[in-house]
């Protein structure tokens, strides 16, 4: 079993906001998967697919997207890993980093937090930094760099901002490039998938002949969820 974790914050309010990347890609990878829904537990959303390699292998995987707002995401990571046993080797969880420029991906099988609170309190609630995780860049580049000299510029209001719609063409490619990562991830392993994706999108190398995922389905439920709590 694999389990996917994009992180970010519930609600409309944040839907289209930076800090929710980690959704992002989950909804790029439902779509591939063809999943139209996911179901409801206690306090994350999550989708279950069986899916077959062109060797005919048959590989789970969990998408989740937690609910416990960014801080808190440890929370239902930890309930997951406790509740089905699955191996932290086969956990990726996929955040915002808005020390890397949008458009550029990095992957890694640990790491510090380097000051994203998700990935925080994933690590603290696992115990361990041994955490395999894909950065999603948002930093704005030039713009970002203008607006941060400003007087009274906010981090937590930057990555809690939309995108631009400069932006929109970078962060599509970079989008499906994350969810190409997700799949090499699952099919080849972290080492081929750190050659080939880290860096940026714009420049993903060619794999070598690999098999392919194919997508399978899943079709649930999706609730509503706008509890309250720390967001950055």
């Amino acid at each position: 079993m694999y389990l996917i974790v994009g992180l970010g914050n519930p609600g409309a309010k944040y839907h289209n906001t930076r800090h929710n990347a980690g959704f992002f890609v989950i909804d790029k990878l439902a779509e591939f998967f063809k999943i139209e829904s996911f179901e409801f537990e206690n306090n994350y959303l999550y989708a279950v697919t069986d899916h077959k390699d062109s060797q005919g292998d048959t590989k789970q995987v969990v998408l989740m997207k937690p609910l416990t707002y960014m801080n808190l995401s440890g929370n239902a990571v930890k309930e997951f890993y406790e509740k089905y046993e699955i191996s932290k080797e086969n956990i990726l969880i996929i955040y915002d980093d808005v020390n890397i420029d949008l458009g550029v991906l990095r992957m890694r099988p640990n790491g510090s937090d380097g000051g994203q609170n998700g990935i925080k309190s994933v690590m603290y609630e696992m115990e361990t930094d041994e955490i395999p995780r894909l950065r999603f860049g948002i930093k704005g580049g030039k713009e970002y760099e203008k607006q941060r000299s400003d007087e009274g510029f906010s981090l937590a209001d930057y990555v809690l901002s939309a995108f631009e719609e400069a932006e929109y063409e970078v962060l599509e490619r970079s989008v499906e490039s994350a969810k190409n990562a997700v799949l090499s991830f699952i099919n080849n392993g972290i080492a081929e998938t750190m050659n080939r994706f880290n860096g940026s999108t714009a420049e993903v190398k060619n794999p070598a002949a690999k098999p392919e995922l194919k997508p399978g389905t899943q079709t649930d439920t999706q609730p509503e969820n706008e509890r309250e709590n720390n967001t950055n």
